[in-house]
């Protein structure tokens, strides 16, 4: 009889000692991830951090002057999103803006600015590309990489000038070429695409 309620007695502090608790690490764990759902820290980055100014000023060979101004446009950007670890990576690249002037024989032939809107106007970039396009989200994601003279002697009645169009984290590329004659007419022509 000693025996059975010996046992009774412990068959009962088992019982009531099992309330389904948890032990100290489960709770953590779970208090962790309901954190994570909850609260959202988000890191914004700019690229370029701060204004920037290039400015490229080129005496060709033909008796062409060209001068080239891009700078970042503070005001207008491509956001990429990324989260990792919580925390929301938002990535601001700045669009540029920049200037043409060309002068043939000390006179002005040509003198003009472009931002986004007008250079994708310029480039061909249309927001209704579809899905499968080559250049699809160009209109709104690529930023201008770079814009140079092209000093290749045999261009004698005008002058080139090369551009570059990424989307950033991304390998797509829009090559581009404006060319300026002697009486100051432009013509823009995509050159390749990646």
């Amino acid at each position: 009889m000693r025996a059975l309620l010996g046992l009774l007695l412990i068959v009962v502090i088992g019982f009531t000692s099992c309330e389904g608790r948890r032990t100290s690490n489960q709770s953590l764990a779970d208090s962790v991830e309901e954190f994570k759902k909850t609260v959202n820290f988000e890191k914004n980055i700019y690229i370029p951090e701060t204004y920037i100014e290039r400015e490229v000023d080129t005496l060709l060979s033909n008796g062409f002057h060209v001068k080239i101004k891009s700078y970042s446009d503070m005001s207008n950007s491509v956001l990429f999103t990324k989260i990792k670890d919580t925390i929301n990576y938002q990535t601001h690249y700045r669009n540029f803006k920049f200037d043409i002037l060309v002068e043939k024989n000390e006179k002005i032939i040509y003198n003009k600015s472009f931002d986004k809107k007008k250079a994708n106007k310029v480039f061909g970039f249309k927001s209704n590309f579809e899905q499968g396009s080559e250049l699809h989200n160009f209109y709104e994601l690529a930023v201008l990489k770079s814009v140079q003279v092209d000093d290749d002697p045999s261009l004698t009645n005008n002058v080139a000038i090369d551009f570059i169009y990424t989307i950033p984290e991304t390998e797509r590329m829009s090559y581009h070429r404006m060319t300026i004659n002697s009486k100051g007419r432009s013509n823009f022509i995509q050159t390749a695409k990646k």
